[in-house]
């Protein structure tokens, strides 16, 4: 990540205007430029030193895998130390261009059905490891734009527009790097995405939705829930030993009386496991007269032994929520045939690497 404060030094360093910056700013976070000497408004013996001696992302893209149809973009990133993390782009039809970024190399929660859980946790990411993420992604849509358009200047809206946490990692658990990146997301002179269309996914960390509270940008908060009981929801999720399932209904109600701002539930289906009526009554009273929302989430195969709970049962599931006035979407699948489940390709990679 390139920021204000070290091109301010750069050009003063040059002698050169201070509206310098502004360009530069413009040229990689509004255009989109993966190369600083793509930036033409610059001296070229300036552009040439930015390009040998500043780097604009703080990785290396060792891998990028594309769905057939173009909606889904997975890349895999080789971190200073060689860590691997990945970041997918999910292009919806109604004009969303989403990604979805992790926080952490690994994690430590050691959810059943997850993938990432199997690495452990190896170590935070920065903030700039975050941030760049959503930039690289950012640069690859506005450069797709200008090819497919060829170069006519009709890249309008070609950038990313939303951002998920909900890759490799446990956000709350990041929560100082994870606030700080989004709020250079946030920022006007860099991404300018709209807080309420980032959203932080948090499997249960009862002090981190706590200091989220006190978070002044409205980001939105989901809670990966996936059971309605303690006794269920432990057997999947570890982390409900620590933070059990009355703390946490407690925390989001805090959340939801300080904040006046809805609670997702992501509630990931697996077959013979949390799907039944039985457990979707559970879940519809645990959430009565909440401000909430439950995204019923098709699991995405992996290697680890779940099944996905199928369309019929999902289906069956959701009108049960419905029934008690609990509002429920079924998260659109995206990525299936490219592993974009949480933590499969660096997973795949790094036993390549062993």
């Amino acid at each position: 990540m390139i920021n204000k404060e070290t091109l301010s030094l750069l050009v003063k360093n040059d002698n050169l205007p201070a509206f310098r910056v502004k360009q530069i700013l413009q040229a990689i976070y509004k255009e989109g430029v993966e190369d600083f000497n793509q930036i033409t408004t610059l001296p070229p013996e300036f552009r040439k030193k930015l390009a040998d001696e500043q780097k604009l992302y703080c990785f290396q893209i060792i891998k990028k895998l594309q769905s057939p149809d173009g909606k889904t973009v997975k890349a895999l990133f080789k971190m200073h130390d060689g860590a691997l993390i990945e970041g997918v782009l999910m292009r919806f039809k109604d004009g969303r261009n989403s990604v979805c970024v992790s926080c952490q190399v690994g994690c430590g929660l050691k959810c059943a059905f997850c993938a990432t859980g199997t690495m452990g946790l190896k170590r935070n990411l920065s903030a700039e490891e975050i941030f760049d993420q959503v930039l690289y992604f950012n640069s690859y849509l506005r450069q797709l734009a200008k090819t497919q358009n060829q170069g006519k200047g009709n890249e309008k809206g070609a950038r990313v527009d939303h951002v998920i946490f909900m890759g490799m990692g446990e956000p709350m658990m990041n929560f100082d790097n994870v606030t700080l990146a989004i709020e250079y997301m946030n920022d006007p002179e860099y991404l300018e995405i709209a807080a309420r269309h980032i959203t932080v996914s948090t499997s249960g960390i009862v002090t981190g939705i706590e200091k989220l509270i006190q978070f002044p940008l409205q980001i939105n908060l989901a809670v990966s829930l996936h059971a309605p009981n303690q006794k269920l929801r432990e057997s999947i999720m570890p982390v409900a030993r620590a933070f059990n399932l009355d703390q946490l209904m407690a925390s989001l109600k805090e959340y939801n009386d300080k904040t006046h701002r809805r609670v997702s539930y992501e509630y990931v289906m697996l077959k013979n496991i949390n799907d039944s009526d039985t457990i979707a009554r559970e879940l519809a009273a645990l959430l009565k007269d909440q401000n909430c929302h439950v995204n019923l989430i098709p699991y995405n195969q992996t290697y680890l032994g779940f099944t996905n709970a199928g369309k019929t049962r999902i289906d069956a599931f959701k009108n049960i929520l419905e029934s008690h006035n609990i509002p429920t979407t079924v998260r659109v699948s995206l990525g299936q045939d490219i592993d974009a489940a949480c933590g499969q390709l660096a997973v795949k990679e790094g036993e390549n690497l062993v």
